[in-house]
């Protein structure tokens, strides 16, 4: 079972955009649905969001609420996606978008 594919384009002190790629054989997949594959909101969250976000800005505090979720369009096998974070004192907000179709947004938190 595979992990996203995720390669970070640009970072900074505000904002980090990377991009992923939905494998066919994403570990997520697993019962989520069968015949009907989508990416989880959960992997989503910890593999596109929180994990880069980690990686470009080590000092983040745990988040301690997530904001303004919305999952606007499914993510599934072979997409291409777009990861943009962008930090301020006190959150994180993210958006996730295949081409030019938005798919999550929302925003972290912190502290």
């Amino acid at each position: 079972m595979s992990e996203f594919e995720i390669e970070q384009l640009h970072a900074d002190d505000a904002r980090c955009e990377l991009r992923a790629r939905v494998p066919e054989d994403l570990r997520y997949f697993e019962g989520h649905f069968e015949g009907d594959p989508i990416v989880p909101g959960i992997a989503q969250l910890l593999a596109l969001v929180w994990a880069p976000a980690r990686h470009a800005w080590p000092d983040l505090p745990a988040p301690r609420a997530l904001t303004r979720l919305k999952f606007l369009a499914a993510l599934r096998p072979g997409h291409e996606l777009t990861v943009r974070l962008t930090r301020t004192a006190d959150a994180v907000s993210f958006e996730i978008e295949r081409g030019d179709t938005p798919c999550t947004r929302g925003k972290l938190v912190l502290g």
